[in-house]
């Protein structure tokens, strides 16, 4: 899929937009509806990945009728000054986006896995992470 861009838009708003609950209801009368429970945003100010945990519920007649379902999201938000404001390129899980900064509570949140090799992307990635910061902890000390 291709990129979105609003003109116009900002960061924050574009935010709010990506995480807002949706609801539909099927030609059957069933209500899908998808919550956005976890979302936090990693970059700078031009650029960088929104992750997302959503549920999705299906219930008619006030009944639960299929399991619940989670997935996580990864968004690729970015500026462009050509189209003035803020857009983005969605993905998920699935689809193994060569982003490994999604929080490790969101892998627990997050039971089914959809790409085991993602997953073990993001946890090497935190393991270095937590490398560097021991490493730059244990430079203080000795200094």
């Amino acid at each position: 899929m291709g990129w979105l861009f609003t003109p116009g838009s900002t960061r924050r708003g574009l935010i709010a937009k990506r995480t807002t609950r949706w609801e539909r209801t099927t030609s059957d009368e069933m209500k899908v509806t998808s919550t956005c429970i976890a979302h936090c945003f990693r970059g700078s100010s031009f650029s960088g990945v929104l992750w997302t945990v959503w549920e999705r519920t299906f219930e008619k007649d006030g009944q639960q009728v299929q399991p619940t379902e989670r997935w996580i999201g990864c968004d690729r938000l970015e500026y462009s000054k050509r189209d003035e404001g803020w857009g983005y390129k969605d993905m998920e899980e699935s689809m193994r986006p060569y982003f490994y900064s999604c929080p490790l509570k969101y892998l627990d949140m997050v039971p089914v896995v959809a790409s085991e090799d993602w997953r073990a992307g993001v946890r090497a990635y935190h393991a270095r992470q937590k490398e560097k910061r021991l490493a730059r902890q244990q430079t203080k000390v000795v200094a």
